[in-house]
């Protein structure tokens, strides 16, 4: 459902609207993106909670019930349930920096449902309930709730080993308190999200494509976990020193090399590969479009084994890359929840696969869809994004203008400083034309330390190329741009460089570029 009034709301709020309604794992993407605005706009800018909240609390007419009849609903209702859920959950883990009077309008707009939601009331009443203890919202879970669980992890644990070891928390007091305690700041969930990678990458990737086959054969059983090892192979690799796992590594590289070159083999093993997970991943692609409460299949761990032939193959077979735009949303939530996280090889074929031929093929803006799929993916692997989607639109002479508004628009709110400063590497490596002149503006205006060679590199590409825009708005406007925001890093041999540079511009530029200049 399109909402138009989401045109209205700030970039940051919107940013944050997109990363929620993601899927499944919105909660997370929003708790990164809000970290990205803080860091981005420095320690005394903070989210603007009251215009997020006074945009969500107006009210919007809508048709409504079976009969379409007209109604007047806050826009907090018109949100789909699951963006409406992570909302609240994301409100519950950030409670502490959000303002009282903020979360009371919330609580009030969503009370005025006349069907609520059991999740979204549920997460409502621990909100107002921490507000009323002036503190922040009680654990989730009643003493009842966490006996069963208690007693559900020591089945587990009974019946394989390598599950007590996996499921330890839940044996000591300790680490339960220190779970259940909530720091200021949604730090809580922060800590238990580095504790969670940690754990895993303790573990380490599966190795073999075998092992994740038995596993996932054994999950359609019912007799597997997820994502469980064998124990003997799991403690001789923890035991490994970081040289011995290097040399292992290595060595796997090279036995695996000459298969990589056979075509033939190639060819067979993904052919084999696609027929054994190909349809079943299909299947539940399909039923997970159409479900309320969506979930990771297990199924999807195997992306961790595969090799960029195989995973190419599948994303063929799936059709990722003309499949619905919605489905295209459910699988890149799937993505950002998924642990370990794929390596760079897997990560650069599945941003190829799923979003350049539709990149490359926009002529109207991108829609709602496909914007909260991007976020999403460029929320864990926005370096691969970067060198598959971003440096083909750049050095695409024929691309119109929707890409570059794409581009503009993943610098501006999606992309870390790091990957900012990649981007204007890759703009630099081509000729500047007129089409590539807003994208080093979106750079220049998120106001990055730039590094010295990089910045010399700008300036030098600037006065260089200087001839082809003599009569340019939008190369008068880039040069401002770093005369004012970069005035600290510019040095004296920059500025005759430039001034040089500007001689062949048209008149009035010159005069207005050389008065910047002089200041």
């Amino acid at each position: 459902m399109e909402l138009p009034w989401l045109q209205l709301l700030a970039k940051p709020c919107r940013l944050l609207l997109h990363a929620l309604s993601s899927g499944p794992a919105g909660t997370l993407a929003a708790l990164r993106a809000l970290q990205r605005l803080q860091a981005q706009e420095g320690p005394g800018h903070a989210f603007p909670w009251r215009s997020f909240v006074g945009a969500l609390c107006a009210e919007e007419p809508t048709l409504d019930g079976p009969d379409g009849a007209l109604a007047v609903k806050p826009r907090l209702l018109l949100l789909p349930v699951l963006c409406q859920r992570n909302l609240f959950s994301l409100l519950h883990a950030v409670a502490a920096v959000v303002p009282t009077d903020c979360l009371h309008q919330l609580l009030h707009a969503a009370g005025q449902d006349p069907q609520p939601d059991p999740w979204v009331h549920a997460l409502g009443v621990l909100l107002l309930q921490g507000e009323e203890r002036f503190s922040s919202p009680p654990p989730a879970l009643t003493a009842s709730c966490q006996q069963q669980l208690k007693s559900l992890c020591q089945k587990i644990a009974q019946s394989k080993a390598e599950g007590r070891r996996k499921l330890k928390w839940c044996f000591s007091k300790q680490d339960g308190d220190a779970a259940g305690c909530v720091l200021p700041g949604g730090k809580r969930k922060k800590v238990l999200e580095e504790s969670l990678e940690l754990s895993e990458e303790r573990e380490g990737k599966r190795p073999l494509l075998e092992d994740a086959v038995l596993e996932l054969q054994g999950g359609l059983d019912g007799t597997a976990g997820m994502g469980e090892e064998v124990p003997g192979e799991t403690s001789g690799r923890s035991a490994q020193s970081p040289a011995g796992a290097a040399l292992e590594s290595s060595q796997q590289n090279a036995d695996k090399e000459p298969r990589r070159i056979s075509g033939p083999e190639v060819a067979v093993e993904v052919q084999s590969f696609i027929q054994m997970h190909g349809p079943r991943l299909k299947m539940l692609l399909l039923q997970e479009a159409n479900r309320t409460e969506p979930s990771i299949p297990p199924e999807l761990h195997i992306l961790n084994s595969c090799s960029p032939s195989q995973l190419e193959g599948l994303c063929s077979f799936l059709q990722l890359s003309t499949c619905m735009e919605q489905l295209l949303v459910r699988f890149c939530s799937w993505l950002l929840a998924l642990t370990p996280d794929l390596s760079y090889a897997s990560a650069a074929v599945l941003a190829k696969q799923l979003f350049l031929t539709r990149v490359l093929s926009l002529t109207q803006p991108p829609s709602r869809h496909l914007m909260a799929a991007l976020t999403s993916f460029c929320s864990k692997y926005s370096e691969p994004l970067c060198q598959v989607l971003v440096a083909p639109v750049l050095k695409e002479p024929g691309q119109g203008t929707e890409q570059t508004k794409l581009v503009c628009e993943l610098i501006e709110e999606c992309l870390e400083p790091d990957y900012v400063r990649m981007v204007l590497g890759q703009v630099l490596a081509v000729p500047l034309t007129e089409k590539l002149l807003p994208v080093v503006l979106a750079v220049l205006g998120r106001q990055e330390p730039l590094p010295s060679e990089l910045f010399d590199l700008l300036v030098l590409t600037l006065c260089r190329q200087a001839p082809a825009f003599t009569t340019s708005l939008s190369y008068a406007k880039l040069v401002t741009a770093v005369l004012t925001m970069y005035r600290s890093q510019l040095s004296p041999s920059h500025r005759s460089r430039l001034a040089a540079a500007l001689d062949g511009s048209n008149a009035a530029l010159r005069r207005s570029l050389q008065a910047v200049l002089g200041r």
